[in-house]
């Protein structure tokens, strides 16, 4: 308990320092300027309000909004995009890179995906926002919105583009892993022996590839919430990402509480994606 309270109290000041960045460096006559004193004043103006039980106050447009009213609605935004897209790219990975892997299709589009995989993922959030204008000019159907004053109409596009980066990646994963597997002598001895390809996958191939695939579930999040800030305000996606590209300028306090959402959002997504894979052993693997 003590070390998770250190490990938060670490965290929180490390946000303060990253978002008290442009703060404490700017221009002037063509040179970087290094001042302390602007985020430190900040900084201390925040751990007053949050000693007072508030989250302080920030502007939307030329309004003055409570933090604290706010967080919640933008909280429960990010959630549903960030747990639904890990949650895609956690299935899809595992059930086309383990489960349908035998399928001379889904090889082909594993393929296709080791070349998409090459290009940047904010690149591929770019093109796909340009598919979308496109199909808007075809059909004259609106999937995305695209003006800063509105809000987006729908949140399964933003969803599957989040989607795209973790899902490449955990695919990558166990693709590889499965060929390394079921190279090992104990899956020709298992398939010798005529055990079920669906039981070798299960009880043989699953078990020695899960450690490999949870750790890089971490490296999955990570990209997920790299790719959020992109998603949230190309998409104008009203979530935690708003505190913190606020287009009443930049403001500390907002983009403080902003950040300390995300990295929460991020290990709670983590550890849900640890559970989801516990249910599934417990009433698939081990029924």
């Amino acid at each position: 308990m003590l070390t998770a309270l250190k490990q938060f109290i670490g965290m929180f000041f490390l946000v303060l320092l990253v978002a008290g960045t442009p703060l404490m460096l700017y221009t002037a006559n063509e040179e970087v300027q290094f001042e302390p004193d602007g985020m430190i004043s900040h900084a201390v103006y925040l751990l007053e309000s949050l000693a007072e039980g508030s989250l302080g106050t920030y502007y939307l447009g030329m309004t003055e909004r409570s933090i604290a009213e706010d967080i919640l609605p933008f909280t429960v935004q990010s959630f549903q995009l960030l747990f639904t897209s890990v949650l895609i790219a956690v299935v899809g990975s595992l059930t086309f890179g383990l489960f349908f892997q035998r399928i001379r299709l889904v090889r082909i589009v594993q393929r296709l995906l080791d070349v998409i995989a090459t290009i940047p993922d904010f690149i591929l959030i770019l093109f796909s926002i340009v598919l979308a204008v496109g199909f808007y000019k075809m059909t004259n159907v609106r999937i995305i919105t695209l003006s800063p004053t509105s809000d987006a109409t729908n949140n399964w596009f933003p969803t599957m583009v989040l989607a795209l980066g973790p899902t490449i990646y955990l695919l990558r994963v166990v693709s590889m892993k499965y060929v390394q597997v079921c190279g090992e002598d104990y899956i020709a001895t298992a398939v010798a022996k005529g055990m079920n390809v669906r039981h070798v996958q299960l009880h043989h191939v699953y078990k020695n590839i899960k450690p490999y695939f949870v750790a890089d579930l971490k490296k999955a999040v990570a990209i997920t919430i790299a790719n959020l800030f992109i998603v949230e305000y190309s998409l104008n996606v009203v979530g935690l990402t708003r505190f913190i590209f606020s287009r009443s300028g930049y403001q500390f306090t907002a983009a403080v509480m902003g950040l300390l959402g995300i990295i929460c959002l991020s290990i709670i997504v983590y550890f849900l994606m640890i559970a989801i894979l516990y249910v599934f052993e417990r009433s698939v693997i081990y029924k």
